[in-house]
């Protein structure tokens, strides 16, 4: 699929991945395993070892799009950042509603805003 930055959020937010179940997840295989609407905010919260856990549309949950991350394994001062984000025990997310009219580079740029608070 061709995309750019003025490509709506919601062409790309139902990304399938074709991977095998042996993959090697690491900062390299990133891009197999996500959407490009959320890759820059997965390398940045890689490069910051905070530990994601899925990411996507969050139909299926009933939340934001968005990354879905381990709260549990956060330094106490990433707890304390992450705090008004927990969906469950042990997750936040990192999300951003997305309408018919929100771009690529809008949803991307809401989802940076949030993983950059983070140490």
């Amino acid at each position: 699929m061709q995309y750019n930055q003025n490509t709506p959020a919601s062409e790309l937010i139902d990304f399938t991945s074709n991977i095998g179940s042996g993959q090697e997840f690491n900062r390299d295989t990133l891009h197999l395993f996500c959407s490009p609407l959320f890759l820059k905010a997965m390398y940045e919260l890689y490069d910051k070892n905070i530990q994601t856990i899925s990411c996507g549309s969050g139909k299926e949950r009933g939340i934001l799009p968005g990354i879905t991350c381990n709260y549990d394994t956060l330094s106490d001062e990433n707890k304390k950042l992450a705090k008004n984000l927990i969906i469950s025990e042990g997750q936040f997310r990192i999300g951003a509603e997305i309408t018919k009219d929100t771009t690529f580079a809008e949803f991307e740029s809401k989802l940076l805003d949030i993983v950059d608070i983070f140490k």
